[in-house]
């Protein structure tokens, strides 16, 4: 019998008098149909040659097994091979198609039939019951597994600890021979409570925490139980089946194939079936955590366990989520010892077995588009889970999803501009789903590099536990597309309130697309191959949803973006903007120095990127310094490989090197950060002394500003009011020292960076006019 480990079949060459079968039969139907195989096989035998066999209906969790009669067998069974059995019921088409029926749903799951429904199935094709031959193995090796393993037990139920080994080594060797038939979709863990129980390290960690407490190891093995129970996922095939339905309902209004490159989702299978893995998703909308499991499942990957918080484990939901993958988690348990030794084991057994974790490491979804700050919560878990237990070689994958349209950037929209949010309810979820049925384009996965820890850092070490968070978020960032709906967001942003000809969007976006390649960032398919009616087919999903306008009544074609609309683009613009962020720094400084009348603007340059990073630390991941010094080099010796030389000489090379930089993106990325954070600013410069900063005053208080620096088109796009854009302009204020009590010195410093930060905008005004001026001239019509 198996650990795990697909082997060839047990060959059928000793004597029935040496084998011992164990049939795995949940009815009497199975339980004959397995008998019939066994006595045909062994042939006409009896008395002391007569073939030996147990029946037990072999289940996971803590369903109790009758193992007496397995026990007294097991007794003198030491050189006798061990040979587990079991009926796999085949449906026509199933494997093919894996569509299930309405009648599935009130019948139960037609892979495992009652003896009604068994009986019936035979009766119309015997071929159906498929006899399942597990590996075999001696009672000789079972016993040394079983040390191995387990220590021997805890010695307190004499041979029934070994029996019950034996029943769960004959359930997952038949298990894999299952998946041979089945896929490895269906790949879900087995016995995880008696597995737990019995290991070793659990037991030596339970008692380590009872003299800790002071308490009774027995008392804290009774609490462990039912903590078990609650904690541990259940995931059957009928299920995982329901959740892939469910999955294909909610992207019912996408292209039917989500898009993936084929080398990746081949090592991602090598990654799955050899490391311990974690599965880290950008969280955009409510569906893209389905994204994952989706791919799993339709191209026969193991299963993913999700994570979810406990106050979701209710009623049919909780149960159909716990028996589809996902491990509820309760909100806080730092005074709850005995839990989080129980989830930790939970998790490092799921790690150990190759069961894939997959969870937002955002922790919630992004409302501007652009990467959030990794939450620590639950890779702190996994981490501590991997150290405390040994468990090495953990990898985490970055998988990004774009999409071609998001359902939620409306909302997101709404909620940013301070209109309140509808409630999460029956009715908005109906709502919801029905929204997802107007098309929205295409679906694309980029997989990452895997962020390897050889050995796990200790759960004191912060610093480690920040380094690997950061690291998948730059890989996240990495592998990010291009896509149609986020170039021209882009495109668009930086145009407006000015419009694009169709010819001059073809052109930037070809220009864009060879800046890209250069750079090796990811084009998405249509961007890729170039094809027109792709593009065309996109163009027209982007126009029907009213995210683009489209003007085709003159003599060309004019696409923009309507005002109120801003927000919801700059969402997409917001997605992609990290891959150009550098090409923004570089072109802010210079068009900062072209009036400066200085002979060498190098330090000047230098020093305004510096000043620049700063300014927007807490929108973006920058690499260290140094590194960071090396990546603007690298992008200025493509825009001209003589920079440094023009650089230092001064106003005629700056202008030379602004030049070089058309088409001109910095104003589009960075323009609304700088209006925003000038509302923010604005409020505190005008406190009078002694005034304390009320954050949710002074937000709601940006809100009604920010409306009204727009009507007085004091900022250029409803894009630059929004809450979170806010909060990181006070983010700012409060890293400077600006945000305390205010002081003469302290509103001086106040109204200083409030004037740096409208002449910033006031350059990337002026960037934005030769944009203009640029497309003007390119255009027929221009002249």
């Amino acid at each position: 019998m198996a650990d795990g480990t697909p082997r060839a079949p047990v060959a059928f060459q000793a004597a029935a008098a040496d084998r011992l079968y164990i049939i795995d039969a949940r009815n009497r139907v199975e339980r004959r149909v397995l008998l019939d195989w066994v006595h045909a096989t062994a042939g006409d035998l009896g008395g002391d040659q007569a073939p030996q066999w147990v029946s037990l209906s072999i289940a996971d969790g803590d369903h109790a097994l009758d193992l007496d009669t397995l026990e007294a067998r097991l007794a003198d069974a030491a050189g006798r091979q061990v040979v587990p059995l079991r009926v796999a019921w085949r449906i026509p088409h199933f494997e093919r198609e894996r569509a299930l029926k309405f009648r599935h749903l009130i019948f139960g799951d037609p892979r495992q039939p009652g003896s009604l429904r068994a009986q019936l199935i035979l009766w119309r094709d015997r071929r159906r019951a498929q006899i399942l031959v597990g590996e075999a193995a001696t009672g000789d090796v079972l016993r040394d597994r079983f040390l191995a393993q387990t220590g021997g037990g805890d010695g307190a139920e004499g041979g029934s600890e070994f029996a019950a080994f034996v029943a769960r080594q004959a359930g997952l060797a038949l298990d894999v021979a299952e998946r041979g038939i089945r896929g490895t979709r269906y790949k879900v863990p087995r016995f995880v409570a008696d597995s737990l129980r019995t290991s070793p390290k659990f037991r030596a960690a339970l008692a380590d925490l009872a003299q800790q407490l002071g308490r009774p190891v027995a008392d804290l093995y009774r609490e462990a139980r039912p903590l078990m129970k609650e904690v541990i996922a259940t995931p059957g095939a009928l299920f995982l089946d329901l959740r892939a339905r469910l999955d294909r309902m909610m992207f019912g209004g996408y292209a039917p194939e989500m898009e993936v490159d084929a080398a990746e989702l081949t090592k991602l299978r090598s990654v799955l079936r050899e490391h311990p893995t974690c599965i880290l998703f950008t969280h955009k909308t409510y569906i893209d955590g389905a994204t994952p499991s989706r791919l799993a499942y339709e191209n026969d990957l193991p299963m993913l366990h999700s994570f979810g918080g406990a106050n979701l484990d209710f009623a049919v939901m909780g149960q159909f989520f716990r028996r589809s993958g996902m491990i509820f988690i309760r909100r806080s348990f730092q005074d709850q010892p005995v839990y989080k030794l129980v989830l930790r084991h939970y998790i490092a057994w799921l790690l150990a077995k190759r069961f894939p974790l997959s969870w937002a490491f955002e922790g919630t979804r992004s409302r501007l588009g652009k990467l959030m700050p990794p939450k620590y919560g639950l890779m702190k878990y996994v981490l501590d889970a991997a150290h405390a237990t040994g468990t090495g070689d953990v990898h985490f994958v970055p998988f990004v999803t774009s999409f071609d349209l998001i359902r939620d950037v409306e909302e997101y929209a709404a909620e940013q501009t301070g209109r309140s949010k509808k409630p999460e309810s029956l009715s908005w979820f109906l709502g919801y789903m029905k929204s997802l049925r107007a098309p929205s384009g295409r679906i694309r996965i980029d997989i990452g590099e895997p962020v390897v820890i050889d050995r796990a850092p200790g759960p004191d070490d912060r610093r480690a536990l920040e380094r690997i968070a950061f690291s998948v978020a730059v890989e996240a960032n990495r592998v990010t597309p291009l896509t149609v709906t986020s170039l021209l967001c882009l495109i668009l942003l930086g145009t407006a309130p000015r419009g694009v000809t169709e010819g001059e969007m073809r052109v930037t976006i070809d220009r864009v697309k060879a800046w890209a390649r250069e750079r090796d960032i990811r084009l998405s398919r249509e961007l890729e191959s170039g094809d027109d009616a792709a593009l065309a087919a996109t163009l027209d999903t982007l126009v029907a949803s009213g995210l683009l306008t489209r003007f085709a009544a003159g003599s060309e074609t004019v696409y923009s973006i309507e005002p109120a609309h801003h927000p919801m683009a700059s969402y997409y613009r917001n997605i992609i903007a990290h891959h150009f962020l550098d090409r923004a720094m570089i072109e802010l400084a210079l068009f900062e120095l072209r009036d400066a009348d200085s002979r060498d603007a190098t330090e000047a340059f230098w020093a305004k990127v510096d000043r620049l990073r700063d300014l927007f630390k807490f929108e973006f991941f920058y690499p260290r310094r140094d590194a960071h010094r090396a990546a603007l080099e690298a992008e200025l010796a493509r825009i001209d490989p003589a920079w440094a030389r023009r650089l230092a000489s001064g106003d005629r090379g700056v202008a030379q090197l602004i030049r070089r930089c058309q088409p001109l993106v910095g104003h589009a990325i960075l323009l609304p950060f700088a209006e925003a954070y000038s509302v923010v600013a604005g409020l505190l410069a005008r406190a009078a002394p002694g005034d304390a900063v009320d954050e949710r005053a002074l937000l709601d208080a940006a809100l009604v500003e920010g409306r009204q620096a727009w009507l007085l088109r004091r900022i250029s796009s409803e894009a630059a009011i929004g809450k979170l854009l806010f909060a990181n302009g006070l983010s700012l204020m409060r890293h400077r020292g600006l945000a305390e009590t205010a002081t003469p010195d302290g509103l001086r410093a106040r109204r200083a960076l409030l004037v740096e930060l409208r002449g910033l905008a006031n350059v990337m005004e002026s960037m934005r006019l030769a944009t203009l001026a640029l497309a003007d001239r390119l255009s027929p019509q221009g002249g």
